[in-house]
Formats: structure tokens, sequence, C-alpha cells
């Protein structure tokens, strides 16, 4: 019997002895072996990264350092049910009402639900964000948040572009920087509820330092772009277009002075755009929209044919009135024959022919290297969300032909923007150097660093001397066929353009695009303007739309920019 008991004894003592192990290994196991990855894990449920009050956005100005955008103060008022006490409910709702201005009764529904997280009011004035801290209620917070606001409403809304409600930055500079002008979140990091929206009471953390965004100084010129905007509406109003674009560079820099579009719209409540389905309008046609030039183009074929020998800058020939590329006839716009005419004829009367003629000589391997080395079929590389590339069919592309060589000369059957017409005549006044457009002169980072934007050369199409030769066959076509567009005191040289619109089996019957693009004083250029009007109602033709247009704006900015008067013709 004794001996019975004592096997059993040793029995239970073996397995015992037995657990003890397996727990002992287990224990070494947990706290040991895999002690530090489960250390790891109980931190990550309790331990969470919140996002205290950031710094407010980096600021632009323009060239004179005038406020573009400020930012408002303003509160996000939130709760976490959870936190609340059913018994608690209905005072915090009574005590809430007159805070926020919202009923009781609603505010008590929503404090009483079972949700972890709900917002009160997005947008608390600074007083009732205030208001709500110093009730100091428990699961309730009030956190500052910042507001982009754009002073001057609608001007520059295409430049700038504007920032939402979530602090994103959309179109324009806004979208383009939202990198450098987001400032950088401070951020708390300890142990946090439930919800992992708040800390948990009585406990601390590590906060980063937060860094603010960095300011924008622009070559925006306020008071010029105030000037072709109101020029702009003007036009519109005066000629029914639907539409138009101004923009005015510095040719010798590239730098934009003013840039707009028409239709707009006001940064300010951009969600009124996106309600009423008129997002597009986000999108500035100066440099998203592709549209066939028309005869403006004609520069490029002029300025092709003269750096590439193929003609002299005293050259004549004799316009018949049309001419054959590629089994397709093209003819004048108005069908007529010119005999012997001039490089500035040819430019004057915007003759197609002509404009054909000196494409046929050069032949389409030496055309389209120009048109290329202009910068077309390739964006600018402007420093504003959203540019498009263009269009540009060559030889060794699938649906290229050989009458597209005729159709291209002057302007038909390629796409361009706006920025990319006025950058071509640019270089042509700037003595034959393509610049690279841009609108940020110099960034101001947050240690107070400043990164000055340098002037970028994108290449030289055609030589000085061509340049120089182009400048004084535009200003004599200006003079001879177009009065409309001289300034008293200032040489200008520049073409017209009155671009057909592609539908589906051809071109519109009805409806153009005027334009004119120019520059001056033509002694030493420095400033070039491009205007363009789409479907112009009163007269489809650039010469009697947007070279007025251009007449104004010149006439009034030269002054307003201090471009002094240049030598007059013959001095």
């Amino acid at each position: 019997m004794i001996t019975r008991l004592q096997h059993r004894l040793q029995f239970l003592t073996a397995v015992l002895v037995a657990v003890a192990g397996l727990l002992v290994l287990r224990l070494l196991q947990v706290q040991v072996v895999q002690g530090a990855e489960l250390r790891r894990q109980a931190e990550a449920e309790r331990i969470h990264r919140l996002a205290p009050p950031a710094p407010p956005r980096g600021l632009i100005y323009d060239r004179d350092g005038l406020l573009l955008t400020v930012n408002e103060p303003c509160y996000v008022i939130e709760a976490n049910p959870l936190f609340i006490p059913d018994e608690a409910v209905g005072a915090l709702a009574e005590r809430l009402a007159p805070v926020l201005q919202l009923p009781s009764q609603a505010l008590s529904d929503t404090l009483g639900s079972d949700a972890s997280y709900v917002s009160l009011d997005p947008s608390a004035t600074v007083q009732e964000g205030e208001a709500v801290q110093q009730l100091d209620l428990d699961g309730i917070e009030a956190r500052l948040c910042w507001v982009r606001r754009y002073p001057n409403g609608p001007l520059a809304a295409h430049v700038l572009g504007f920032v939402s409600r979530s602090g994103e930055g959309f179109y324009g500079l806004e979208g383009y920087y939202d990198r450098q002008l987001r400032a950088q979140d401070p951020v708390w990091e300890g142990e946090t509820g439930p919800s992992v929206r708040w800390p948990l009471p009585q406990t601390e953390g590590s906060v980063s330092p937060p860094l603010a965004g960095a300011d924008l100084a622009l070559t925006l010129d306020l008071e010029a772009q105030a000037v072709a905007e109101e020029e702009l509406s003007r036009a519109l109003a005066e000629f029914g277009a639907e539409g138009g674009t101004v923009i005015v560079m510095d040719p010798r820099s590239g730098a934009i002075l003013a840039l707009t579009s028409q239709p707009a719209f006001d940064p300010n409540h951009y969600e009124r755009y996106i309600y009423e389905d008129r997002d597009g309008v986000f999108m500035s046609a100066a440099i998203g929209e592709q549209y066939e030039p028309g005869s403006v183009f004609k520069i490029v074929t002029v300025a092709a044919a003269l750096d590439s020998g193929a003609v002299l800058s005293t050259a004549t020939y004799v316009d018949t009135g049309e001419i054959e590329v590629g089994g397709q006839v093209f003819k004048n716009w108005n069908e007529k024959a010119y005999g012997e005419r001039d490089l500035a004829d040819l430019l004057g009367y915007s003759l197609n022919v002509g404009a054909v003629h000196l494409a046929v000589r050069m032949g389409s391997d030496t055309f389209y290297r120009y048109v290329r080395a202009f910068g077309f079929g390739q964006p600018t590389g402007v420093d504003v969300q959203g540019e498009a590339a263009g269009r540009l069919r060559t030889p060794g592309s699938l649906d290229w032909h050989d009458s597209d060589l005729g159709a291209n000369a002057f302007g038909q059957g390629l796409a361009v923007t706006p920025l990319q017409m006025i950058s071509a005549a640019a270089a042509v006044a700037n003595g034959g150097r393509l610049m690279r457009p841009y609108l940020v002169a110099q960034q101001v980072l947050p240690d107070g660093q400043v990164v000055v934007a340098s002037p970028v050369v994108r290449g030289q199409p055609i030589s000085p001397q061509t340049a120089r030769d182009l400048t004084e066959i535009l200003a004599q076509a200006v003079e001879r066929r177009e009065p409309q567009c001289q300034v008293p005191g200032y040489r200008i040289a520049g073409k017209t353009g009155t671009a057909q619109i592609p539908i589906p089996g051809g071109y519109d019957p009805v409806w153009t695009i005027a334009s004119f693009v120019g520059f001056g004083p033509v002694e030493s250029p420095q400033l070039v303007i491009l205007v363009r009007l789409d479907h112009p109602r009163t007269s489809s033709w650039g010469s009697e739309t947007a070279a007025i247009v251009f007449q104004r704006l010149a006439a009034r900015l030269f002054p307003t920019l201090g471009i002094l008067p240049g030598r007059a013709p013959g001095n």
C-alpha cells in the first residue's frame, strides 16, 4: 500500500516538474526569445502619433512684396462619445449649444451615439474655439487649424490655384509648390485612448518641432495682373468672346509678369464651382489648353527659313494665290493672289501661300527641326501645375502626311498652348534665346535661407542676327498693315492670328480663335504680350479684335512697368 502511494507521489512529482519545466521554457521563449517583438507590438497598441496644431502654410507675394495669400485661424470642434457618460450627455449638450450656435437636441443625439469620433463644427471661429476650450469638457476637443484666404478674390486665381479644407494645394502655384508651401506638422507621441484621437489623461509624450512652410516671392506684378484682367474682361464684353487668355512676359528672362484666363474663379469659394459642375474652370487655358494657333505661327516659319538660309531677309516671292503640297491645295485666307511680295508683306497680309512656299523650300526635316527647337510639342517647364505639351506630328510619325508640312507652315494641323506660343515669340525678341517661363523668383525657407530662381536658357533656336532681322520684318509688317496695334512712342513688332477650330470632318464654319502676339520696344524688347480670344462674335479676325486688346494693354503696361519709349522709325 505504502509502496503504491510512493509510486503515485513520484509520478505526480514528475508531472509537476515537467509542467513547471514547460512553463519555464515558455516564459523564457516569451520574455527572452520573443520579448523584443512582443514589446514592440504592445507599444504599437497603446503608443500613437498625433498631430497637434500645425503652423500656417507659407505665404505668396508678388514681385513688390504685396500679399497674394493669407492664413486665417479657425477651430475644428470634435468629440469622442466613448469618453462621455450617458448621464452627462444632456448637460454637456446644453453647455455646448449656445457656444456653437447649434440645437441642443441635435448635439445630444450626436454625443450620445456609439461612434468613437464625430465632428461637431469643422470651421468654428476663433471665439467659438476658445470658448469650447475654456469649458474643458471631457471627450470634447477644439483643435486649431488654418484656412487659406486670397485677399484679392479672383485676381490671379489661375496663377495661385487654391487650398482645400484638408490643407492640400490644387492647381496653379498652390498645387505645383504644395510640398514647399505646406508646413511640416508637429507630431505628439504617447499613450492614447481607444479612439486613437486623444492622449490618455495625465499622460506625457514627446513632440517634434513644427516647421513652417516656405514663402514664395513671384515675378508676377499685381498691378500688371490687374490691368491684364481688366482689359480681358473688357474685350470679352466688347467682342462677345466666350473666353480668352492674356500673358505678359519679360522676354529677357522668361519671367511672367501677368497671366490670366477667362472664365475664372474665386479661390476663396472654390467649392461652389465643383458643386456647379464647373471644376474645369480651375485649369488655366494659358498653360493647359491646346489649340491650333493659326497665322501667329508664321513667325516660326519665317524664323526657320531665315536662319536655315532658305531665304534672305530681303527676299521676295511671287504669290500665285495657291500652292499644292502632298496632294492638297492651300490658298490664302481670301483666296486672292498677291503677286511679288517680300517677307514683311507675307506677315503683314498673313499670306498662307507664302508660308507654305517657305516650308517647301526648307524641306520637312529642316522645318520640323526648327519647330522642335522653338519648344513646340513639349512642355515649357513652367512652375505651374497642369501644363500641357501640345501636339505635333513630324515625319516618321504614323499619322504624319506630306500635306502636314503645308498646313503646319501657317499654324494648322498642330496644337500649342498660349504659353508655348508666347515663349517662341519671346525668343525672337530675346536675340534668339528661348527662355524657360517661370513665376517664382525666390523661395524663403523656414530657416531663413533664400533660394533664388535664375533664368534658364532652354536653347538657341535661331541666331542673334536672324532674331534682329525677323524683329525688323515683324515691325515693318505692323507698320504697313496693323496700325490699330501701334503704341505712340513705342515701335511694336507682332503678328495677328485667326485660327479655325477643328471639328470632326474638318473645321468649324463659324467660330474662330483670334490672337495677337507682339513685343516692344523694338530697339530693346522688354515686354511681350499674347492675347487670345475664343469665339469672338463681332468679328472672327484677330486684326479686328485681339490686336486692339494688345494695343490697349501695351499702352497701359509700358508706363506701368517703367519701360521708356524707344526711338522712332528712321532715327
